[in-house]
């Protein structure tokens, strides 16, 4: 038998918490992000960190046609058109 090796830091598979996630994109940039698909940086992901709009919204949901037409409004309705 090989003995167990372990990298410095890294956790053993038995120790990793395997967790379901969801893409979501910035209404604002199209920055990509992937947030855990329950819980609540789902809910309040935060502000893009490209830059700065904390509107986001599921990327399986739009198309290249929904992109476009977020990407031609204003950005204070922007928001309103998805709720991650």
């Amino acid at each position: 038998m090989l003995p167990r090796v372990r990298v410095a830091g890294a956790p053993l598979l038995a120790d990793v918490e395997l967790v379901e996630t969801l893409t979501i994109e910035c209404l604002a940039c199209g920055e990509a992000r992937t947030v855990p698909a329950a819980g609540a940086l789902r809910h309040d992901p935060g502000e893009c960190p490209r830059c700065g709009y904390i509107g986001w919204a599921p990327s399986a949901s739009l198309t290249e046609r929904t992109r476009r037409r977020i990407r031609e409004r204003p950005l204070e309705r922007r928001a309103k058109l998805y709720a991650v």
